[in-house]
């Protein structure tokens, strides 16, 4: 995916920041990856909270630079997944608006995507392998071994 994506930068392992620069202003977005399960990461992602100082995964920011911030975090994922190729992704959205969402990105990058990462998607907590066009409620992806050194 060759894609403008922000410049990330990280606190610590696994927490990822970046900034949204569009229409509404400078937003600060937040990407973090947290272990969930034995090799098994949560990906979180959303506005950085400066209150409760954690992702709000609720706000729409409508900042009118989308494919630049899904670019960003499939960059942040797709090198997260390269230091880490024993590790899986999962993820879902916040609401079955976002999840839909997710899934709108899935299909309309999934070319690209599938030669170098495994995508799932989940219904009732049973995984199989993404089909275009069909509705999940969550998502689990990971490098395909032969992938090592791909890039998005």
């Amino acid at each position: 995916m060759n894609k403008p994506t922000y410049q990330v930068e990280t606190d610590k392992e696994n927490s990822f920041y970046f900034l949204s620069i569009g229409n509404k202003g400078i937003i600060l977005k937040m990407v973090e990856l947290a272990e969930i399960g034995e090799n098994i990461y949560n990906l979180g992602f959303g506005d950085y909270d400066f209150t409760s100082k954690t992702i709000n995964d609720k706000i729409k920011s409508s900042n009118g630079d989308a494919e630049k911030v899904i670019a960003t975090v499939l960059g942040i994922l797709n090198n997260f997944l390269l230091k880490n190729p024993n590790k899986t992704v999962f993820f879902n959205g916040s609401d079955l608006i976002r999840t839909r969402l997710y899934q709108k990105i899935i299909n309309l990058y999934f070319d690209e995507l599938s030669l170098k990462f495994e995508i799932y998607g989940g219904i009732n907590h049973e995984f199989e392998l993404f089909q275009k066009n069909k509705n999940y409620e969550s998502f689990l992806i990971k490098l395909r071994l032969n992938q090592k050194n791909a890039t998005i």
